[in-house]
């Protein structure tokens, strides 16, 4: 979390600082479901909404109402990419359209040594959870009418919650970023013992982009 806020703070001001040493800033900015701890301190500084896909306030950013478009200096994305149905490439495009120019966006997604994405469920038009005999299951359903079951699907803030949809590559997501329009990616992977920053491994570390 820390991490967070360390990639954003030093795009905006070209270092990192604390959210309790900053006074208010006029940007505004957009979280995703957004951890309530960072998310309180941001409204403090900056013009700031922390927005939900279930709850208002509402935004799907595979789709973002055109209320939202050109609205933010930054958006944080932490571990929502994830759970999006297909194509992801309407999350980073939505990502995108929210953002001002210049806008700065803050990801993280889980990603593997594989350099490609893996799609849990590809080429499936319609996707159910269910609970069999105390276990989870999910069932998909293709365009051709073919029926697919994961025995084993992975969820995220616990069973039946949010299910994880893909696992990314890391060179995918740098990909998907410039084919949306933004430039500047980079990979926040270096420690920062002074700001309290030592990434725990090297999947799902902060990546920043700016939009062109």
């Amino acid at each position: 979390m820390r991490s967070v806020i360390h990639a954003l703070t030093g795009r905006l001001y070209g270092a990192p600082r604390a959210l309790p040493d900053l006074g208010p800033d006029p940007r505004a900015g957009l979280g995703l479901s957004d951890w309530e701890v960072y998310a309180a301190g941001l409204e403090r500084v900056f013009d700031y909404r922390n927005t939900f896909y279930h709850q208002e306030p509402r935004l799907d950013i595979s789709a973002p109402d055109p209320a939202f478009h050109g609205v933010a200096d930054f958006l944080i994305s932490s571990d929502v990419f994830e759970h999006v149905a297909e194509p992801v490439s309407a999350a980073f495009d939505g990502a995108w359209e929210v953002l001002r120019p210049g806008g700065v966006l803050i990801l993280t997604v889980p990603y593997g040594d594989d350099p490609f994405t893996r799609e849990h469920y590809p080429g499936a038009c319609d996707l159910k959870v269910l609970e069999l005999g105390g276990e989870w299951i999910v069932v998909t359903r293709a365009a051709n009418g073919g029926v697919g079951l994961d025995l084993k699907p992975v969820f995220h803030g616990g069973p039946g919650s949010t299910l994880e949809m893909r696992l990314f590559g890391l060179q995918d997501i740098f990909r998907a970023l410039e084919a949306a329009g933004f430039g500047e990616v980079q990979l926040h992977e270096a420690a920062d013992p002074e700001w309290g920053v030592f990434p725990p491994h090297s999947y799902g570390l902060p990546i920043s982009a700016v939009r062109h």
